[in-house]
């Protein structure tokens, strides 16, 4: 009986040897399926932009969200910079072991000029300009890399090193900058709590641009920065400083309910935070100004980089009255992440299309 069992698997073994193979090619061509598909472990997981502190951005220059700019600037659109430019002054810094009172560093200054001039903004509203001097310097340099903005604005405030300026191809028909006469003060308290005047820091520039048959008027500011002083409650002044600019924003839509009114400037706050809503003013009030809405080509809104903190904010804004908001382009505008952004200013710079009627 054991013998004729022996016999018949004997028989039988070239079958099982034969689907053994066969069952093995099947495996083998499975595994092979299989590690084509295999993802490639070692490319980096999606950025997380729901925290503080965002991922380094784009550096490719034509990407959708930062179109190139049209030649010269047509005359059925304006282009509109917003740009705090870090420092385009005089001052003390800490160079090579020493610190002394020097200049904006020259490669700072070349990948600034760099990144305006890629832009291609017929008008440019920036704030820590120096003086009217250093203002006249950068256009002068604006124009050697081939962008003539011709028409210029300066203006400040109780600071005297930082200050505001504005640029432009088209006329400036008209300016009411305040602050420099120390007109702009406001009440508070001191650093001890104390009852104290105080004088905006950096005031506010006031300029209207005439773009074919249209007047748009633009205000720059530069509120309070997040630093503390030894005089005073920074939190508090920033909101004062907001303050000031409502009621400045106010007296001119109060005397002109259609006017384009643009706001500018670094807020030094977050959009939810009291100045940047008192700014803003009631949403369903005539006189509400819209904080217009700019990504960069991955689809993020921060402006600022604090690098001792390592911390990524929305600073700078750009906002519009009622009548300038529907001509607001929102497709086409962008902030720019271009690769040098970095070495030009801590700050990402905004443009801002706007139409025009011919």
């Amino acid at each position: 009986m054991l013998h004729r069992q022996v016999r018949t698997l004997s028989l039988r073994a070239p079958q099982y040897v034969g689907a053994f193979l066969f069952l093995s090619l099947i495996l083998l061509l499975s595994s092979c399926d299989e590690k084509s598909n295999t993802p490639e472990w070692g490319k980096s997981a999606p950025a997380n932009t729901t925290g503080e502190e965002a991922p380094k951005p784009s550096t490719n220059p034509t990407s959708p969200a930062s179109p190139q700019p049209s030649e010269g600037g047509a005359d059925q659109e304006l282009r509109f910079l917003s740009y705090n430019i870090k420092n385009y002054l005089t001052m003390s810094r800490y160079v090579d072991g020493e610190r002394k009172d020097r200049r904006k560093p020259a490669r700072e200054v070349d990948a600034l000029v760099e990144i305006i001039v890629a832009a291609r903004p017929d008008v440019l509203g920036i704030c820590e300009i120096g003086t009217r001097e250093d203002l006249a310097e950068l256009q002068t340099k604006l124009v050697e890399g081939g962008l003539a903005l011709e028409h210029s604005e300066h203006a400040g405030g109780a600071d005297t090193t930082r200050q505001l300026g504005l640029l432009s191809r088209y006329p400036i028909v008209a300016t009411d900058s305040q602050g420099a006469d120390g007109s702009l003060t406001y009440n508070s308290v001191d650093a001890d709590n104390r009852p104290k005047e105080f004088a905006m820091q950096r005031g506010i520039l006031d300029a209207t641009v005439a773009a074919g048959s249209q007047k748009i008027r633009f205000l720059g500011v530069h509120l309070k920065s997040k630093r503390e002083i030894p005089y005073g409650h920074q939190d508090l002044m920033r909101r004062h400083e907001a303050y000031l600019l409502r009621k400045h924003a106010d007296n001119i839509l109060e005397q002109d309910p259609e006017a384009l009114l643009c706001v500018y400037g670094d807020l030094n706050d977050t959009r939810r935070e009291s100045p940047v809503r008192s700014i803003q003013g009631p949403t369903q009030s005539t006189r509400y100004l819209e904080p217009l809405h700019h990504t960069d080509s991955r689809g993020h809104v921060w402006t600022h980089y604090w690098e001792y903190q390592q911390v990524y904010s929305r600073f700078d804004f750009v906002l519009a009255s009622r009548s300038l908001r529907p001509l607001f382009n929102q497709k086409e505008s962008y902030i720019i992440d271009s690769p040098g952004w970095s070495k030009a200013s801590d700050h990402r710079a905004l443009v801002s299309i706007f139409k025009l009627k011919r």
